[in-house]
């Protein structure tokens, strides 16, 4: 089973893929409103640089607050 912090980075680079997918942004804002206290950052940081999903990431968290 995929930790929550993995299925957000995955999420992430489908979106990238695809060329901006609001669904997997909503999805991974979803999951930041439930889960959000709880994960770990630094984690998800490591793989937003290593994978260059800055720009999902900050689009993301702008979903979440829509």
């Amino acid at each position: 089973m995929a930790s929550a912090e993995d299925t957000i980075t995955a999420k992430l680079e489908w979106s990238k893929a695809s060329g901006g997918s609001e669904r997997q942004r909503r999805d991974v804002a979803g999951m930041l409103a439930t889960v959000g206290a709880d994960l770990d950052y630094p984690y998800i940081e490591q793989w937003l640089n290593e994978l260059d999903l800055s720009d999902e990431w900050e689009l993301a968290k702008r979903t979440q607050g829509a």
